[in-house]
């Protein structure tokens, strides 16, 4: 009778784990479109997003009227027309909720149907969309009619 042998399977296991683990650490990320090249990686996340080179706010974006959080601005598009799409690899761990609090404070009132990852905010002015797919934080704000 011919036994098996249990190393071989658990090798294999182990090796394809690593290779999924290196691509997720590898800069690889197609959900962020940006102009410039990642960060070399680092062995702490804060790190990498210091060492990243922060966007530009469109020069209309309203940076008076709508705050948006501390941290590496990672995309940066839009116009008053169309409206504004900003996502943030915030500073702190507590970056959704310090968006929602700074909107808050700026006098925007949150619209039904909040969750613990999206919330709609809205003023006399404009109209903002915040999500966060994880760390970083999104902003679609839009003009009111």
């Amino acid at each position: 009778m011919r036994t098996r042998n249990p190393f071989v399977p658990a090798a294999i296991v182990a090796a394809l784990t690593i290779g999924s683990l290196a691509a997720c650490s590898s800069g690889g990320n197609t959900n962020y479109v940006s102009s410039h090249t990642p960060a070399s990686s680092s062995s702490s996340a804060a790190g990498s997003s210091e060492d990243a080179k922060s966007e530009e706010l469109p020069s209309d974006f309203p940076k008076d009227e709508v705050p948006v959080v501390d941290g590496t601005v990672v995309v940066a598009r839009g116009d008053k027309e169309n409206g504004w799409s900003i996502t943030v690899q915030p500073s702190g761990k507590n970056g959704f909720a310090d968006a929602k609090s700074a909107l808050e404070g700026k006098g925007f009132t949150q619209q039904p149907g909040a969750t613990d990852t999206s919330a709609v905010y809205t003023n006399a002015t404009y109209t903002v969309s915040v999500k966060t797919p994880g760390v970083s934080v999104t902003y679609n704000v839009t003009a009111n009619q």
